[in-house]
């Protein structure tokens, strides 16, 4: 005899009646910034998917129009072009954190590319998913903002570039526009000595959303500070960029700095709240022990 489900119909997942009206897949750029034009916030935009499917789980039946950016290959590129590295938005963390250029010329980004999620979320994921989600707690956000980098957001019309650091308005919360694609990430280069130290906190030590991240890059001339950059994910509404904290390391050298006073100080620059992750007090604390950490990292680096 057929046991019957002890299931109640009210309690199983909604499913799709009716599929989805419109699953685009274009072949070009061109093409895919043509329907985004058209059907703007209506559209979901699928890169590797990896937070898309997550945040949509229960309602993928409600979506209806979907733009799918796996065939664009003119997205997938990492050069050097006018001394400036250039990232297509489609690269994927496994590109990142085995690009020698990467590893060469950005290695803190190589650094937290290799701290997202699993293998397998590593290989779907991309560059420009990552931004585009624009988590506090994104992992290659504050790297991207201490190497200042810059985003080229396209539509059917036209581009404009825009600095990172004005990117990301509130958790999860960017300003693009809705007919807008993001295409490429720039990073510029130096001809100056260039090091940096990525720290990223969690619960474990694996598959873990950061409780707070950490990534400094400063450029030497000798000894000298030249330019810093120091920026924080899962420390307030969105990655931040510390530059307080950048402006006391100018002209200076790593042994004439106060780690711990600097520790302090970043302390009192972020905001950062009470999750599951972790309390205000216990980020705040950590953030001064994770800016000696760099530091000291640092000195190491640059004297050997």
């Amino acid at each position: 005899m057929m046991r019957k489900s002890p299931m109640k119909q009210e309690n199983r997942q909604t499913i799709s009646g009716a599929d989805f009206k419109e699953y685009f897949q274009p072949e070009n750029l061109q093409k895919a910034l043509e329907i985004k034009a058209e059907y703007k916030e209506e559209l979901k935009v699928a890169a590797g998917s990896t937070d898309l499917l997550v945040a949509n789980y229960e309602k993928l039946h409600e979506i209806e129009y979907w733009l799918d950016l796996v065939k664009l290959d003119e997205l997938k590129e990492i050069k050097v072009k006018d001394n400036k590295l250039h990232i297509g938005a489609m690269v994927t963390h496994l590109d990142l954190m085995d690009s020698d250029l990467i590893k060469d010329k950005l290695p803190v980004l190589a650094a937290a590319a290799e701290d997202v999620g699993s293998p397998q979320i590593r290989s779907r994921g991309t560059i420009g998913g990552n931004i585009c989600t624009s988590s506090p707690a994104g992992d290659l956000l504050a790297p991207l903002l201490s190497y200042e980098a810059s985003f080229k957001l396209q539509t059917e019309a036209g581009e404009r570039i825009v600095k990172a650091e004005d990117f990301f308005t509130g958790p999860k919360r960017n300003l693009m526009e809705a007919d807008e694609l993001l295409t490429e990430i720039i990073i510029p280069m130096t001809e100056n000595k260039r090091e940096g130290s990525w720290i990223k906190v969690g619960r474990r030590k694996a598959l873990v959303i950061s409780t707070l991240t950490l990534a400094v890059v400063l450029e030497f001339e000798g000894e000298k500070i030249v330019k810093a950059g120091v920026a924080m994910g899962s420390v307030a509404p969105t990655p931040v960029r510390l530059k307080g904290i950048e402006a006391v390391m100018i002209d200076q050298t790593l042994k004439d700095l106060d780690y711990k006073a600097l520790g302090k100080e970043v302390k009192s620059s972020i905001n950062p709240i009470d999750d599951l992750r972790g309390t205000k007090e216990y980020r705040e604390d950590v953030a001064v022990d994770v800016m000696v950490r760099a530091l000291n990292e640092l000195e190491r680096k640059v004297s050997s």
